[in-house]
């Protein structure tokens, strides 16, 4: 489990510091001007905001990124570790956790709480949010979880369109569960447009740091196996 976890890590590192200067050149100039519409509505003057805060919060920002990236490495690593035998897709099989990792952490939060954008207030407090929040990472787990051992048996007997049906049957179900629950964010001065472009932004950006990851990870984790394989002790018990 250890190599895994290096892996895992390592891959973190590298997908969050892609991650990081996403975040530096992309998302934290976006939410600046998201946050000049919603307090100035609309008015496009230009306001008195020091460059060097905004450099500095640029900065914290991506260096955020890149330790979220590492905390998911580290955990995908371990998760591999524990889950692999049981996940479809042969070479494909990081990409598949990946994605369950995808939908636990972001996706189901995101049916309930999604992301608010500048000028927007929850309408709940910390003390509801948070449980609801950890909920529905359970949630989000299950529902991976039972989406990928439907996958498995529905394909084992009747083939892969089968296994692909039942698999998206908790997705759906998980996806219906966004259009029952009640709104959780009020307010909001930014065009509908701009909002809707920021939670797209979000999304793409945090599936774009799990493929990373992935990816990342099944190149090290080979190296390893190779490592592994051609070493002293694995060449002596092949002879034996």
């Amino acid at each position: 489990m250890i190599d895994r976890l290096r892996s895992g890590v390592a891959a973190g590192a590298l997908a969050g510091l892609a991650y990081g200067l996403f975040t530096w050149l992309v998302a934290s100039p976006l939410v600046h001007h998201l946050e000049h519409l919603a307090s100035h509505g609309g008015d496009h003057g230009h306001d008195a905001a020091p460059a060097v805060g905004e450099t500095a919060t640029a900065v914290v920002s991506a260096g955020g990124g890149v330790l979220w990236g590492i905390l998911l490495g580290a955990a995908f690593g371990v998760a591999y570790h524990l889950f692999e035998p049981a996940l479809p897709g042969g070479a494909l099989k990081p990409y598949v956790l990946a994605g369950t990792g995808f939908l636990t952490v972001s996706v189901a939060p995101w049916t309930v709480l999604p992301p608010a954008t500048p000028g927007m207030e929850p309408l709940y407090g910390t003390s509801l949010r948070v449980p609801l929040y950890l909920g529905l990472i359970v949630l989000g787990g299950l529902v991976a979880a039972t989406s990928v051992l439907g996958y498995v048996r529905a394909s084992r007997a009747r083939g892969r369109g089968a296994g692909i049906l039942v698999a998206s049957l908790p997705l759906a179900a998980l996806g219906l569960l966004s259009v029952v629950a009640p709104p959780t964010l009020a307010g909001g001065g930014a065009p509908a447009e701009l909002s809707a472009a920021f939670r797209w932004l979000v999304g793409f950006s945090q599936a774009g740091l799990w493929t990373l990851i992935a990816v990342a990870f099944s190149r090290f984790d080979r190296r390893v196996g190779r490592r592994v394989a051609g070493s002293p002790t694995a060449t002596a018990r092949g002879a034996d």
